[in-house]
């Protein structure tokens, strides 16, 4: 059976206070926010939602720089704040710098700042400068809050 897709305006809503927030250099850049119905797999795990940057025949056809997909079996088992993550994610992948000859803006996607096996990371430590990098800022955020949903659902379960 083929997938279903219908506009998402809540994905829009979301990511247009994002752009304006986070990623001003996106503010010019048109998107397309759209659900489909099912998430699909890549190396055998979920796929939670993808940015894809648009071709010019691609743009001449859908008048937009980037396609965002959510799949819709996803989005509605996440809370409000993990929605956020997910599109400010996805926003993320997405870059803009003006052509300093045209001014005109060239968007581009890029990859997240790390790719690695969390197996690799306990075997060898931030063994790269980017993993390096990505475990200085993970030391400075305060995670106390998710060991106290684990704490209060154990206690739950226990009782």
């Amino acid at each position: 059976m083929p997938q279903t897709y219908e506009n998402a305006e809540s994905v829009q809503v979301i990511a247009e206070r994002l752009i304006s927030t986070y990623h001003p250099h996106l503010s010019t850049a048109v998107f397309k926010f759209v659900f489909k119905e099912k998430a699909g797999k890549k190396g055998g795990k979920q796929v939670l939602g993808t940015v894809k940057k648009m071709s010019d025949l691609m743009f001449f056809l859908i008048e937009s720089h980037y396609l965002m997909e959510i799949p819709l079996d996803v989005w509605n088992d996440l809370d409000a704040t993990k929605r956020t993550a997910l599109v400010d994610h996805l926003l993320e992948r997405c870059t803009g710098e003006e052509d300093e000859q045209t001014a005109e803006m060239k968007f581009s996607t890029r990859e997240p700042d790390v790719h690695e096996f969390s197996s690799i990371l306990r075997r060898y430590g931030a063994w790269t400068e980017d993993l390096s990098g990505f475990v200085s800022v993970a030391k400075t955020i305060d995670l106390s809050f998710m060991t106290e949903d684990e704490e209060e659902t154990v206690q739950q379960t226990t009782r």
